[in-house]
């Protein structure tokens, strides 16, 4: 009879902590947080290139004093360089004192889109021809060689190479483009010492190289009052200032002197 009553009782108390166990609710899983959309980063603004303008500037380069004496070139460590005789070119100057291969340029103008076709630098009887050339950045540099003769093109921007390319011949011209304006590279070929170059790159078109004559012409200058620059490998830099109005052409004539020893 006891046993009876303590099962009895057992069961009652039991009941409730079942009832209180079927409330018990499971949490909720947690949701995962909603993410929103990564919103594109804002495109960089575009800054249209400027125009060309109608201004021309003109004149002649020259060379004042008695100009150095060019020295016969050896070549004779490569047979085919050999065959031709030549003078170093670094000073190209005519009776007059006409000063080649000068580059003149129109400082602080604004970015213009480079111009259809290509820059060609040969390598012709193992000279660079043109011996200095310009270039519009992103505009292609074709660089080809017309010799029976390895070639090596290394180019340097102050100490530090640019690129360094071997170039056999009877291959494609190498072609290379460049972004970064206000440039001024020299270009050596590691063969053949006496070759020597230079390409300049700049964001315009405004530039030009003088010929045996030291004559140049700088095409499409906007309106305005510009620096001018005129730079030879040899003599360094002449500076001076135009103002442009108009297509009337403005003239200027850069001038280096070589004074005499004492």
């Amino acid at each position: 009879m006891r046993s009876v009553l303590r099962s009895a009782l057992l069961f009652s108390f039991a009941l409730p902590l079942a009832a209180c166990d079927e409330k018990k609710e499971t949490p909720p899983t947690p949701q995962a947080a909603a993410v929103a959309p990564a919103m594109p980063a804002p495109a960089a603004p575009t800054v249209p290139a400027a125009k060309p303008g109608d201004g021309v500037l003109k004149g002649t380069v020259t060379l004042t004093g008695k100009p150095p004496e060019m020295t016969d070139l050896n070549r004779g460590a490569d047979p085919f360089c050999a065959k031709d005789h030549m003078k170093d070119e670094e000073v190209v100057v005519g009776k007059g004192g006409e000063l080649a291969n000068v580059i003149v340029r129109v400082v602080g103008a604004p970015a213009m889109a480079p111009p259809d076709g290509e820059v060609e630098l040969n390598q012709d009887q193992c000279m660079y021809r043109p011996r200095v050339v310009t270039l519009v950045a992103g505009q292609t540099l074709k660089i080809k060689n017309s010799d029976k003769t390895l070639h090596n093109i290394h180019t340097y921007k102050g100490t530090s190479t640019i690129f360094n390319v071997a170039q056999v011949p009877n291959t494609p011209p190498i072609e290379k483009k460049f972004t970064e304006a206000g440039m001024l590279m020299k270009v050596k070929c590691d063969v053949h010492q006496w070759m020597i170059g230079y390409a300049w790159v700049q964001n315009n078109p405004l530039f030009a190289v003088t010929g045996k004559d030291g004559a140049f012409e700088v095409k499409g200058i906007p309106d305005g009052t510009w620096d001018v620059e005129a730079w030879h490998e040899r003599f360094g830099m002449q500076r001076g200032k135009i103002t442009v109005a108009g297509s009337k052409p403005v003239e200027w004539k850069p001038v280096f002197s070589i004074t005499p020893a004492p």
